[in-house]
């Protein structure tokens, strides 16, 4: 058999998107031999026509929390990668009450990365869709299981230059923000490239601007409020710089990331009299941070190996004005961080339900600190260096339609891990979980959680820091005072010891079309707690009276916020999440009198999900191909042919830089696909592949060569995956009987063959829908509590007795939702707090505080003028405007004590001092 054009080759491609190809290496992916719809790494040039799941995207046996592709991303109407991860903390949120370990697990495109610096401030219309799996996941990338996992799956082919300008301000005034950004972002099937630089600049609001008044003991000043800041004066400047190469033959790809950034900031405390000269108070913050890191990727065998450094140095002063002097104190610190990960993830093991993942992980992390205090002789210096290696395993016990499928999929997962920190000595950590599918749209977990944890070095060496006159109420006298509050390290903290259980539930929805329901329950016990910034009340003024000075009238005069050790703290939470996204309206017929699907054309997966007969399942119809194809060569050879006609990412592979159908790129594909050997030499690629047993030497080199392993044999799992996927498609010829979508497990899944969404973009074109997502999560506290020594009284949060982090409410909720339609957008944010309650001593003129439930509601409104003008060219195309109100009903928590009055530290407006709070955002993509 001769050798096929270019094109007919990438046609094949149709079928080999199951397998994960060199440039996919990273994912958490089971060479099981069953189809992944998973896009192959070509060669550069070729037109890649996938089906329902796009490369990128990870496979696991635990299906997504939550699923947004590039459509539902465009209805967040946000300016950059960032915003979007801020968007989805409904979904991405750790569902193990206070354990979550910050940000989620980020990956792009399957692949870990060493900084969410790496990508933050990437544009969203970059993105091609977004995954959110459950803690479980975590630990299979050599993470312990209190982080989610977000995996970020990027257009192949972007370019873009974005400039965007936002001014802000609340309704009453007194303060404003500005920031403006310009990022340059390049993706191509060899790496990507970005720069961004960001200022931020927000002017001080204080107290008087909010109609306070505060007398002074200073001769002829009646009032300090306009010297004293609710919120400083800043300026931030931030420039990054990310390199991404990957290498299409071995598989391997490099990322670098330079981040440099610049924080001011000046506070006000009042007012101070030294010699009859009056000044303010001030208290001037300086940090400057330089950041580096970096991931290597690439295979080893049949491993998966990734390591990552990130470096941060971090330089700040704070200079806090003496108040009974001239001059000031001084606080430097010194940070350097340096976090080093490599991980391998390999199948070693093949059992009769599926393969043995297993993942090794090492980590070497070294950290330092030194800061100097001119209020204290002695300088602080401390270094941690913390070696950790821990080891994965995840065993199929059951596989759906497998061994022992009666009872659905099951899969046990064990993890081990032991670290060795300079300062603590040897510290370790196990897990048990067992994760069940017992249907293919509900999906089990149970998890049991036992870790050694040791406090932060910030914990242990921030220097002190005194901030003077901070309103405090004084839960034992029931006055509102100012008094002095010190923040800073503690060197006598100890390691803790977590033992939790996490039990969830996550369901598709047979009644409601792309929408998931997750229940969650987490129980966590722990002993040695550090309470990294203890709150005052009168509980924690019970538990540690050395930490609140009193005057000799019993005057509440200073507080030490510095970190303390807890004997054992108890708490469960019960968390419920709803995530959903789908279409508005009614499609646009296509040009051949049939709908358009969420998958894109026909005859490339573009009908409902696991649907049989022609074009259903993501399959490759001949006949709806053929179709196609002769509409596409039919336009005159000097005209520019209606690439709307094609598959979404056929059109970014015949687009030049500019964004526009590059003519040289169109006319090469023109020739490709419109020859009359094109349609000929597929139709021998197929009979060859679904003959029984395929004829193997009748492959044209091009497939041949991605079906082989190192040692130049046929993988038969990749031959198996390819025959799969084309001799599935009406009409082929094989052996046996193809097999549908929803034959293969395509219809519920997650992870194998679950809906992948819209493999070609936002609608596979502007096919006249919008498109609409809703992200809901509510959480219940139902146990927070806290013993302070063996035997001791125990202290119920929930109930007011509250150590650190002020009043605990029992009920929280978070939304998202987000509409778009037609180039105008609506996005809406809220957010809910319970009523909760703060103890007082109980002796005499003490108070307890009642605080009120408070919902907040913000709203974004925001039209792509480009697209609603429908402006092709010209400087609207790319150009957004939006508006922002946050706090729309201007809500506002009431805190009263017990005899309904509002203390002076509790003030509506201490709380939120913004309120209702305006901007308008300037945006402009070229």
């Amino acid at each position: 058999m001769s050798k096929l054009p270019a094109f007919a080759v990438s046609l094949a491609a149709i079928a080999w998107s199951t397998c994960a190809m060199a440039q996919d290496v990273a994912q958490v992916t089971p060479s099981d031999g069953k189809p992944q719809e998973e896009p192959a790494a070509l060669d550069p040039g070729t037109i890649v026509v996938t089906g329902e799941r796009i490369r990128g995207q990870l496979i696991t046996d635990q299906p997504p929390v939550a699923e947004y592709d590039a459509a539902d991303i465009a209805a967040f109407g946000g300016s950059s990668i960032a915003d979007i991860i801020s968007a989805i903390e409904p979904a991405s949120g750790s569902a193990r009450g206070g354990r979550g370990g910050g940000q989620p697990v980020f990956l792009i495109n399957g692949i870990r990365v060493s900084s969410f610096r790496e990508f933050r401030n990437y544009p969203p219309e970059s993105i091609a869709k977004v995954e959110v799996f459950p803690e479980e996941v975590a630990q299979r990338l050599g993470f312990p299981p209190d982080q989610r996992v977000v995996n970020i799956v990027l257009k192949p082919n972007y370019s873009s230059i974005t400039a965007e300008l936002e001014l802000e301000a609340p309704q009453d005034g007194g303060y404003s923000r500005n920031e403006q950004e310009l990022t340059y972002l390049k993706i191509t099937s060899g790496g990507r490239l970005n720069f961004n630089l960001d200022v931020e600049d927000s002017s001080p609001l204080t107290e008087d601007e909010r109609g306070f008044t505060v007398p002074s003991s200073i001769a002829g000043v009646d009032d300090e409020a306009p010297y004293r800041t609710l919120l400083s004066d800043s300026l931030k400047v931030e420039g990054t710089a990310n390199y991404v190469r990957a290498d299409i033959d071995t598989g391997a790809s490099t990322s670098l990331n330079a981040t440099v950034t610049r924080e001011e900031s000046l506070g006000l405390s009042g007012l101070r009299e030294v010699g009859g000269i009056v000044s303010p108070l001030e208290t001037r913050r300086t940090t400057d941070t330089y950041a580096f890191a970096g991931a290597y990727n690439r295979r080893f065998g049949g491993w998966q190996g990734t390591f990552t450094t990130d470096v941060i140095r971090a330089l700040g002063d704070t200079e806090i004005d003496r108040r009974d002097q001239t001059g000031f104190d001084l606080a430097q610190s010194n940070t350097w961080t340096v976090t080093n990960k490599a991980t391998l993830v390999g199948y070693p093991l093949e059992l009769p339900a599926g393969e043995v993942s297993t993942t090794f992980d090492l980590g070497l992390d070294w950290k330092r600190i030194e800061s100097e205090d001119t209020r204290s002789d002695t300088g602080l210096q401390a270094t941690r260096r913390r070696l950790r290696g821990g080891v994965n395993v995840s065993v199929p016990i059951a596989e759906d339609e497998g061994a022992w499928g009666a009872i659905g999929s099951l899969t046990a997962n064990f993890s081990a891990g032991s670290e060795d920190l300079s300062d603590f000595g040897g510290l370790y950590s196990w897990t048990a979980g067992l994760n069940w599918s017992p249907t293919r749209s509900l999906n089990l977990q149970a998890t049991r959680i036992w870790r050694e944890v040791a406090p932060t070095l910030s914990d242990l060496g921030r220097p002190r820091i005194d901030s003077f006159n901070v309103p405090v109420f004084d839960f034992v006298t029931g006055d509102s005072v100012l008094a002095t509050v010190t923040t800073g390290g503690n060197p006598s903290l100890l390691a803790e010891t977590q033992a939790d259980w996490k039990f969830g539930a996550n369901w598709e929805l047979p009644f409601w079309k792309d929408t998931r329901f997750q229940v969650d329950y987490a129980l966590n016990n722990s002993s040695d707690v550090t309470l990294s910034s203890p709150s005052y009340s009168a509980a924690f003024e019970s538990a540690f009276p050395d930490r609140v000075t009193r005057g000799t009238s019993g005057e509440l005069l200073a507080i030490d916020r510095r970190p303390v050790t807890l004997f054992r703290t108890k708490s469960r939470t019960l968390s419920f999440g709803l995530n959903t996204r789908g279409t508005i309206g009614k499609a646009r017929e296509s040009g051949g009198g049939q709908e358009q699907g969420r998958g894109g054309p026909p005859g490339f997966g573009g009908g409902r999900p696991g649907a049989g007969g022609p074009g259903g399942g993501g399959g490759f119809d001949p006949n709806r191909f053929r179709e196609m194809r002769a509409k596409f060569c039919a336009a005159p050879a000097t005209e520019t042919p209606d690439l709307s006609l094609l598959p979404e990412r056929m059109r970014e592979r015949l687009m030049g830089p500019d964004g526009k159908p590059d003519p040289v790129l169109v006319k090469d594909a023109r020739d490709r696909f419109c020859s009359e050997n094109t349609e000929r030499d597929f139709e021998a690629v197929r009979t060859a592949l679904c003959t029984d047993p395929p004829n193997i030497d009748a492959l044209p080199p091009q497939i041949l060569e991605r079906l082989k392993r190192e040692d130049g044999t046929v993988d038969p799992d990749r031959l198996a995956a390819i025959k799969e996927r084309i001799c599935a498609a009406p009409g082929a010829r094989q052996g046996g009987e193809a097999r549908s979508a929803e034959a293969r497990g395509g219809g519920g899944r997650g992870g194998r063959g679950g809906r992948g969404g819209m493999p070609f973009g936002p609608g596979g074109g502007d096919n006249g829908q919008g498109r609409y997502f809703v992200s809901l999560n509510h959480s219940i506290a139902l146990d927070n509590e806290i013993q302070l020594a063996p035997g001791g009284p125990i202290y119920d949060q929930l109930d007011g007795e509250v150590i650190g982090g002020g009043a605990v409410p029992k009920h929280t909720t978070r939304l998202e939702g987000g509409l778009f339609w037609g180039g105008y957008g609506l996005r809406v944010s809220g957010n809910y707090i319970g009523e909760a309650v703060l103890r007082g001593s109980g002796l005499p003129g003490s108070s307890d505080l009642f605080f009120g439930d408070l919902a907040t509601v913000d709203l974004r409104l925001f039209a792509d003028l480009g697209q609603a003008l429908k402006k092709d060219d010209g400087f609207l195309k790319g150009f957004r405007l939006s508006l922002v109100v946050n706090n729309l009903f201007d809500g506002q928590r009431r805190v009263v004590d017990s005899s309904g009055q509002i203390p002076d530290a509790y003030d509506p407006r201490r709380i939120d001092p913004v309120g209702r709070y305006f901007g308008i955002d300037l945006r402009k993509q070229f």
